[in-house]
């Protein structure tokens, strides 16, 4: 196990998670106001959004109570236009677990993998029930799906993003290294 369960997102909209940063930038400091600011989102969406936003890479680290505070990625994010934010988005899910290790799963995958075998790697980085696997990974496919990293194909996700060198070791479906 490589993560906590907490740095596997459940905030399923990407797009809503782009704006985090942006509401940080704007001032929304507080779990509920940046759920108002990203629209029609339960404070508990908030914390989830602002999580996502961290593991991202585009929301600092904080002690608990602290008030979110944006990267320097992060606040070059919040200010770019929507074309140059899914560029900054695909190089960072392309960089970062989980979704990394899912991309590599997927493309040694010559038949694309279900949702389940997706859940599987996401257990095999953290400590995650299945019925919690289950979700997180319908999650970071529609992350991956949003900016066209990847596509569901009878019921199949395969990957559609750049060629890629393949690293010497990597997990495999099951969560093996191979």
């Amino acid at each position: 196990m490589l993560l906590d369960t907490a740095d596997i997102p459940q905030a399923d909209q990407i797009w809503d998670v782009a704006r985090v940063p942006e509401a940080i930038d704007r001032g929304r400091l507080t779990t509920e106001a940046i759920a108002e600011y990203i629209g029609m989102k339960v404070l508990r969406q908030g914390h989830y959004y602002t999580q996502a936003a961290r593991i991202l890479g585009l929301v600092a680290e904080g002690e608990p109570g602290d008030d979110p505070q944006l990267t320097i990625l992060g606040r070059s994010f919040a200010r770019s236009n929507r074309a140059e934010q899914r560029t900054y988005l695909r190089r960072l899910l392309l960089q970062r677990d989980p979704m990394r290790a899912v991309i590599v799963a997927i493309r040694m995958a010559p038949a694309g993998l279900e949702r389940t075998a997706v859940a599987q790697v996401l257990q095999g980085l953290a400590p995650l029930a299945d019925s919690t696997a289950y979700r997180r990974a319908q999650t970071v496919a529609a992350w991956l799906t949003a900016v066209d990293l990847a596509d569901w194909r009878e019921g199949r996700l395969f990957y559609t993003g750049p060629d890629l060198p393949m690293p010497p070791s990597t997990p495999s479906a099951s969560g093996l290294v191979s």
